[in-house]
Order: structure tokens, then sequence, then C-alpha cells
């Protein structure tokens, strides 16, 4: 009798067991993803029962599984899509992935962890599953203004994701948070989308729509994974990550027109392999680091449920949302997702993130994913009475500024030439200060070397003086930002058009404009600090950047709340008439 391949072996017992653990938590109403980690537990290496399954037969095919995930996310990320998603959602999902990202980062460095681990782990932390909210809203029907929120903010979240795993397959490639090698990929990711996009959106659609029309749905399946397979590795060829190329290639099959389609075909595979996946993931944890881990993990959880609220709730107000919708999209969202696993995975098979942590970060995963269930079904009422105790004049504030952001956000502002332009030296501002920021150490050590060796100065004013130098550029480039962000918000809030029964027009754009000037600061400047925070050179550098940050931040912070205190008594009447 012949003995069955040893990779069928392995496939039917995560299968049988993966099965058994979906059943399971099905009939519990958990959400069955985490009992896929369960089985990954159950057949991995760490648990001493007769299950064993061969780890690396099961990664490969869980490196299938994610090649197919960010497939089927590209196709529900048309650029139709994400123009749909708005100003708006781009605005929530900044603040709150850069805030989270920051704090994840300080956190992991207050353990002792490297500053790359620290990188990983805060960037794992910032993004939220869009697997668990598309079961549990397709379970609960939530209202319609709250699904669309919270779908727009993923379509951006997997966007940011997609940068930081290509960021970080740098920095895995290097070892270590080094600029020189971090440039080198931007550059080969700019050349890559650039190829694909120049040449894929004119062929890719097109062929794709041909084949769909004319061909059967057999070959339609065969090409879209060919063409799935091909970019992730053509990514992967050019130093950039699997995922990225499959989720390019989702893009460019969304492009078609054909998605709905291609999606129906796909599903069944994903489905099956994403399972394998999660199975991998829990393979790799270790439950003796769980033990040691208990307080990082607990305060990781914490971390991300209470960053998430609050930095949600928050660019939701900025947005224009009431300030309920805004906390249940902020609960709904306070979780760490798949991508959170994909990016700790791809430190980990790098070598610069330590499996214990990887461990720790899953289980930071599985406790949040357990939660957002029971935050969901407790967020209306406890919104509810929490904007109780809100108190009249802050509430008519908000009242004033979600009258007129709601008029902001029905404007195409893509048509408006105005905030285009300052959209575009926003852009060009953030990176400049990237650029300056990853080449600060080298011009560091280089005007410093020059200033002792043509000057004969000592190290000490050598020092002092490249700091105050490189201090000064930092705070013209955060000048120029600030400078580009207040009129950009001057603008938009002339554009806002003035709500019906609003007897104030110039109090209005008042508020609206101070608001608006501290979102849009808040935009730009927790992902530049999430981004740049493991960059800047400790001592007197990291101390000028620390200052210049927090002062620019404390000058807009006062710059808008003058205009906010012109809440009169009329507003206030007007305000306890409306509720």
């Amino acid at each position: 009798m012949h003995n069955a391949p040893r990779l069928l072996v392995d496939l039917a017992m995560v299968l049988g067991v993966g099965a058994m653990t979906s059943v399971l938590f099905r009939w519990l109403r958990w959400p069955v993803v985490l009992g896929y980690v369960l089985a990954g537990v159950i057949v991995g290496p760490h648990v001493p029962l007769l299950l064993v399954a061969d780890q690396d037969n099961i990664h490969t095919l869980g490196e299938l599984g994610v090649t197919l995930l960010m497939f089927s996310l590209g196709l529900e990320f048309s650029l139709g899509r994400l123009r749909l998603a708005g100003p708006s959602a781009l605005l929530m999902a900044a603040i709150q992935a850069g805030a989270a990202a920051s704090l994840g980062y300080l956190a992991s460095l207050s353990f002792g962890w490297t500053t790359t681990e620290s990188m990983f782990v805060g960037a794992a932390l910032s993004i939220g599953s869009t697997m668990l909210i598309a079961k549990l809203f397709s379970e609960h029907e939530p209202p319609k203004a709250l699904r669309d929120m919270v779908l727009s903010m993923l379509v951006v979240q997997d966007l940011i994701a997609i940068i930081l795993l290509t960021a970080l397959t740098a920095t895995a490639r290097a070892g270590s948070a080094d600029a020189a090698p971090i440039g080198r990929t931007l550059l080969q990711l700019g050349l890559f989308l650039a190829v694909v996009f120049s040449l894929g959106l004119f062929i890719v659609p097109r062929f794709l729509r041909w084949v769909a029309d004319h061909m059967s749905a057999e070959t339609l399946l065969v090409v879209c994974c060919g063409l799935c397979f091909v970019l992730a590795v053509g990514a992967a060829s050019m130093g950039l990550s699997v995922a990225l190329g499959a989720f390019l290639a989702g893009m460019l099959a969304a492009e078609s027109g054909r998605a709905r389609a291609i999606d129906h075909l796909v599903v069944p595979l994903k489905d099956l392999f994403t399972t394998i996946f999660f199975v991998a993931v829990g393979m790799l944890i270790d439950p003796r680091y769980l033990l040691s881990l208990w307080g990082p993990i607990l305060l990781l959880s914490g971390l991300v449920v209470v960053a998430n609220t609050l930095f949600t709730t928050l660019g939701g107000l900025f947005a224009g949302h009431s300030f309920g919708l805004s906390l249940r999209g902020g609960m709904a969202l306070s979780q760490i997702g798949e991508f959170g696993y994909i990016i700790l995975g791809t430190g980990v098979v790098a070598g610069v993130v330590r499996p214990e942590i990887y461990s720790g970060g899953v289980a930071v995963g599985v406790v949040t994913a357990a939660l957002t269930p029971i935050l969901m079904r407790v967020a209306e009422p406890f919104s509810q009475a929490l904007e109780a105790r809100i108190p009249e004049p802050i509430l008519a504030r908000m009242s004033l500024y979600r009258a007129w952001a709601e008029g902001l956000r029905g404007r195409d502002l893509r048509r408006e030439p105005g905030t285009s332009r300052q959209a575009f030296h926003l852009l060009g501002d953030a990176v400049l200060l990237v650029a300056f920021t990853l080449g600060s150490h080298w011009l560091y050590q280089w005007i410093q070397g020059w200033l002792e060796g043509a000057f004969h100065w000592g190290k000490m004013l050598a020092n002092t003086s490249v700091a105050a130098l490189l201090g000064v550029v930092w705070a013209i480039l955060i000048y120029s930002l600030v400078r580009h962000g207040r009129r950009m918000a001057r603008d938009l809030a002339v554009l806002a058009p003035i709500p019906i029964a609003e007897g104030s027009p110039r109090l209005g754009r008042h508020v609206l404009a101070g608001g608006l000037r501290i979102a849009l600061f808040l935009m730009t400047a927790l992902p530049l600090l999430a981004i740049l925070q493991p960059f800047v050179p400790k001592g007197p550098l990291f101390l000028v950047a620390l200052t210049v940050f927090a002062g620019t931040l404390i000058v807009q912070v006062r710059r808008a709340v003058p205009s906010t205190h012109s809440i009169t008594e009329d507003l206030l009447a007007r305000f306890r008439r409306d509720i």
C-alpha cells in the first residue's frame, strides 16, 4: 500500500481541523477567522498533539491564500470606488492610521523591542479587518450611513496597508530601518507602478472584457489567476511585496467592468486558501510566549481599541459626521485584521521580527477581533449616553460645524481648481519633508565632518550648529505645510454652501475653517509622524524635531480655537430649539 503524499496529508489535517473549529465558532457566534487560527495552533508544532502538519507546506499554501486574498481586495478597490470613498474617508483613515501606528511604535519601544520590530508592530496595529467587518455586517445589517462610512474607511485603509507593506518589505530586506534601501525600493515601486498602469490600464481591462464576453467562465478564471500570479511574481522579482502585485492585478481586473463576475469565480478559491492562510498564522503561535507576553498583549489590545475608537471618532467629527455615527464607526473598527498578520509574517520570514513578537501580535488580533462584535452591540447606547453628557456649547459648535461640513461633502472638490492646487502643494510639502528627514542623518554627519575639518570646530559646537541648521530647515518645511493647509481650509470654507435656516454665515465659515485647519494638520502630521519616527536620529536632532512638531500643533490649535469661541446666545437658543 502506497503512502499518501505529505502535502495531501497536511491538507487533510488543516481542512479537517479547520472545518470542525469553524463549525464550532459559527455555532458560538464568534468570528470564524478565530476558529481557523485555533486550528493552526492545534496542528502546529508548538502543541503536544498527534496532529502536526508540515509548516513549510502550509506556509506555501498560505502564501497562495495571501495572493488570492489581495487579488480579491484589489477587485473591490477599483479606482472608481476610491473616488467614491471621497476626501472624508481619506481624512478619517489618515488620522486613525497615523495615530495608531505612532502609538503602537512608541509602546513597542517601551517594551524593549528593536526599532525595526516596533515599526512592524505599529504598522500591524493601524489597519482594521475588512474580512471581519464584512462578515459582521452580513450577519447584522447596520444603518446605511454607518455601513458606508466604515466600508469607505476600509477601502482607504487597504491602500495604506499596501503602502506600508511595500515600505516594510524594503526594511525587512535591509535588516534595519535604513533610509537608503527604502529610497531604492521607492524608486523601484515608482517604476513598477508606471509600467503596470501605463500598459496594464490600456491592455488588461479590454482583454478581460473580451474574455468574459466571448469565452467560458473556466477560461476567465484561468486568465485572472494567471494575471494575479504573474504580477505577484513580477513584484517579488523587483524586491517588492507579492501582495502588492496581486493587489494591483485585482485593481486592473476591476477596471474591466466585470469585477462581479470575476469575484464570483475567484471567491471559492480565495475562501479555501485564505482558510489555509489563517491556519498557517495559527501554526506560528507558540503558547509559551503568550504567558510571558501577557502584559504587552493586554496593553496593545487596549491601545488598539482606545486609539482606533478615539481617532476614528475625531476624524469623523472633522469630516462632518455626527458624534454618534463617528463613535459607532470607531468602535466597529477597533481591531487589527489580516493585513496585520501579513505585515508581521513578512518580518518573521525576513528575520527582523522575533517569533514571540509575532505570537503576541496575533494574540492581540484574536483579542480585538473577539471584542469587536461586543463593542458593535453596545456602541449605540454608549454613544447616546456619552453624547448626553457633552456640554451644550460644545454640542452647539459641533452642530454648526456639521451643518456646514455636510454641504461641503456634497461637492465634487476635484473640480475646484483652487483646492486641487492646494492639495498638490500639501502633498509636495509632505514628500519634501519625508525626503529631508530620511536624508537628515547623512546630512548631519557630512556637515558635522565638514565643519570640524574645514573650520576646526569642536565636536559639541559642530553638533549644536548642525542641529540648529537642520531644525531651521524642518521648521521651514513644516511652516510651508501648515501654510498650504490653512489656505486649503480657507478655500474649502468659502466653497461650503450656506445651510438652510442658518442665520450667521460668517460664524459658520469661521467654525468650519477653524476645524478644517486642525483636521488637515492632523491628516498630514500624524501619518508623517508615524513614517518618520524611526528615521529621526536620536539625540539633539530628535529633540529639535519633536519641539518643532509640538510647537506647530499648539499654534494650529490656538489659531483655530478663537474662531469657535464666537458662539452667541442666539446660536445656543436656536440649538436648544433644534434638539
